[in-house]
């Protein structure tokens, strides 16, 4: 009975290591996790309003949190088919903050856009995982900057 039992054990622990998630098992191997992330951060701001571009950059699990809702990678892409932005702002980052935990990256800090209609700062927080030898975004939420009185 006894050596039924250890059987058992031993079968139900080998058959978790086969089935078990190959990604949550790597670390990342990567030498540089932040820069790699703040390279694709930057890359991501750069071809912000091209969706083809984008496809390589957000999970096809993403979403997005934005005031109307939280919406998918196919409708932010589809949307962004339909209405093609023409901005003609220059954008950069301020205050960025990168945390690397395992396989899954969080980045914090704010866009500002200069254009001929002044300057727009917004905060946000993307959320990044390291699947299958690259990073990809999973998760991004923004927040304008509340103008402040002096």
């Amino acid at each position: 009975m006894k050596l039924r039992c250890c059987v058992m054990v031993c079968g139900m622990i080998l058959l978790t290591c086969l089935v078990w998630p190959e990604s949550s098992r790597k670390q990342v191997s990567v030498k540089n996790p932040k820069q790699e992330v703040l390279n694709l951060e930057n890359h991501w701001l750069q071809v912000e309003d091209d969706p083809i571009a984008l496809e390589s950059v957000l999970a096809p699990d993403f979403l997005h949190v934005v005031p109307v809702g939280i919406i998918t990678r196919k409708e932010q892409l589809d949307f962004m088919r339909k209405h093609p932005s023409h901005g003609q702002s220059s954008k950069h980052f301020e205050d960025m903050h990168v945390r690397v935990y395992g396989n899954v990256a969080i980045v914090n800090g704010m866009v500002v856009a200069i254009s001929g209609r002044g300057t727009h700062k917004t905060l946000f927080t993307d959320v990044f995982v390291y699947r299958e030898g690259k990073w990809q975004a999973v998760s991004a939420q923004e927040l304008p900057v509340a103008e402040t009185a002096l």
